[in-house]
Order: C-alpha cells, then structure tokens, then sequence
C-alpha cells in the first residue's frame, strides 16, 4: 500500500463562465467512454508494460475488488 500526501499552496476557481460554457451537466456534451483508452492501455502506453493492455484491465478489476475496502 501507498500514501501520497499532497499540499496545496495556492488553488484558482475559474470563474462562473468557464463552467457555464463547459456544459459539464450535459451528458450530450461528455466523449463517449467507449471511444476513451481503458487505463490498462494508459498504464501499459505510458510505462511500457510488457503485459497486454486487457491484462492490465484484469489485474486492476481484481485488486480494486480485493484491496479496496
């Protein structure tokens, strides 16, 4: 298990406008999931994994259902 402690110095709201563009409410607005990398495919790109990105997906469902709680 790990811990990673993060402190903020200095945080910036945008202003109202920003969100009210951003239609963050609007599900017609959000990318479809099915078209977003899983983060096996992340993980495996990013770090150079030598497992296949499905088996990445595997193991992280298996430890989520295992270590989480």
């Amino acid at each position: 298990q790990s811990v990673v402690v993060v402190t903020v110095k200095a945080a910036y709201m945008h202003c109202a406008k920003a969100f009210m563009r951003s239609e963050l409410w609007k599900p017609e607005s959000w990318y479809d999931r099915a078209t977003l990398p899983t983060l096996g495919q992340i993980l495996r790109d990013q770090l150079a994994l030598a497992d296949s990105a499905e088996a990445t997906d595997r193991w992280l469902d298996e430890e989520y259902r295992e270590t989480m709680w």
